[in-house]
């Protein structure tokens, strides 16, 4: 999400169609289609008497994007591990950003302390690339579950990986 340094959580819905009509050996399943990803991820920093340390080492970010991904997605070996696969593919979408651009450290008469935080805004369209590998395993005709890593770049200068679990419908 931007940083590299929080989690968040991630929901996408793909549809997809195999492009290839007479399977071979090194070429038996390669999928054209687009994923439409919805993703949310935020960092908060302490408030209510921060630490030094506290007040420091965090400060808040969020982020929370929709992306459409078209994609194209390869599964190179078919015979030995059937759901392994490999996708990539531009990405267009839009992003809710906001961070902390300062804080200050208050301190009351009883000695409580709390942060003050002066917030920025970045909101806008971003453009940019997602290259995804994973593994899939058939539950049912209908049903497959597995992980995958996504690498994403887009334009504004935000490198996100994600590692999360996989689960979807056949249809």
């Amino acid at each position: 999400f931007g940083t590299g340094d929080f989690v968040g959580y991630s929901i996408a819905y793909e549809a997809s169609k195999n492009v290839i009509k007479n399977p071979s050996f090194a070429l038996n399943k390669l999928l054209a289609g687009a994923e439409l990803i919805f993703e949310n991820g935020v960092k908060n920093p302490v408030i209510q008497n921060p630490s030094i340390e506290n007040f420091v080492s965090t400060t808040f970010h969020h982020v929370s994007s929709t992306i459409l991904w078209a994609k194209a997605s390869y599964y190179p070996f078919n015979k030995i591990v059937s759901g392994f696969n490999i996708q990539i593919g531009p990405t267009i979408g839009h992003s809710f950003r906001s961070s902390e651009e300062r804080a200050s450290r208050i301190v009351d008469p009883t000695g409580q302390s709390s942060r003050s935080s002066t917030l920025v805004f970045n909101n806008g369209f971003t453009y940019g690339y997602r290259i995804s590998t994973g593994i899939e395993f058939n539950i049912t005709k209908k049903v497959l579950a597995g992980f995958r890593l996504d690498f994403s770049n887009n334009n504004e200068a935000e490198i996100n990986t994600l590692i999360g679990l996989k689960a979807g419908l056949k249809m």
